[in-house]
């Protein structure tokens, strides 16, 4: 059985930067056990092993190297029964933040394709009357909301654009109450709405705006002032904006 390991074989071993391991030594983290008397090579300890062992596996639970320091400074095994049970619960916490991400991340797949669905029915560029149920968002108003808040990135945006005035929701799935009792949610009304696709930046959308209310007007209805927008494929998930596509809905009044 080897005795000692040189700083690149525990470095192969391990897949850790060489200069990660001397940083450990001038720190006091995991020094050698003593150095070669003619190249003054560090070599450690065949038993180190457990030592650098336990240093990852406590940096996999995004400790710091001063906490993983503390962690193995401790000799109260009470102490380290606490630290394992605190590190416990952190780990479940992050495993439910992760099953809650893929959740949402789901609900936006399932949306995309469902919207692709529908397109593959209808001629993307014909204008249809579809009738919707109430449906339910959450208000996105504010920079604040946009810029820190993880919803409005990973579920679907809903634009709605009345006048002059433009401002922005985060569309949630059904249920989404029950799971979230404290959010505030809005609805978009119920009723038939004219709906179409807009290909391309966001900037040339209102010439389908315009087209959507041309029709309805040769069609003898009267529409909303407000026109209703779903991203389906926005800047958080193609980057050439020439490729956005949006849904266009109308309510008819």
């Amino acid at each position: 059985m080897r005795e000692y390991f040189t700083v690149g074989q525990l470095s192969s071993i391990f897949n850790i930067n060489v200069q990660t391991l001397h940083y450990y030594d001038s720190i006091g983290l995991l020094s050698p056990s003593k150095r070669d008397a003619t190249t003054g090579r560090r070599l450690y300890k065949f038993d180190q092993v457990y030592k650098l062992t336990t240093i990852k596996y406590q940096q996999k639970l995004g400790k710091s190297l001063k906490q993983i320091r503390e962690y193995l400074d401790s000799t109260d095994i009470n102490d380290t029964l606490s630290d394992l049970e605190a590190q416990s619960t952190i780990v479940h916490e992050r495993i439910q933040e992760l099953l809650n991400v893929e959740k949402i991340i789901n609900e936006k797949v399932s949306f995309i394709r469902q919207k692709f669905e529908e397109m593959g029915k209808a001629d993307p560029d014909s204008i249809e009357i579809t009738h919707y149920e109430e449906r339910p968002f959450i208000s996105a108003e504010g920079e604040e909301f946009q810029f820190g808040n993880d919803y409005f990135y990973v579920y679907p945006t809903v634009v709605f654009h009345e006048g002059d005035r433009k401002y922005f929701g985060v569309y949630v799935p059904e249920g989404f109450k029950e799971e979230h009792p404290l959010a505030e949610l809005d609805h978009i009304p119920a009723g038939d709405y004219y709906c179409t696709y807009h290909l391309g930046t966001y900037e040339t959308i209102f010439d389908t705006f315009a087209h959507v209310r041309e029709i309805a007007a040769q069609n003898g209805h009267t529409l909303a002032e407000r026109t209703v927008s779903f991203n389906i494929i926005d800047q958080f998930v193609e980057p050439d904006c020439t490729k956005y596509l949006t849904q266009v809905q109308i309510r008819i009044v």
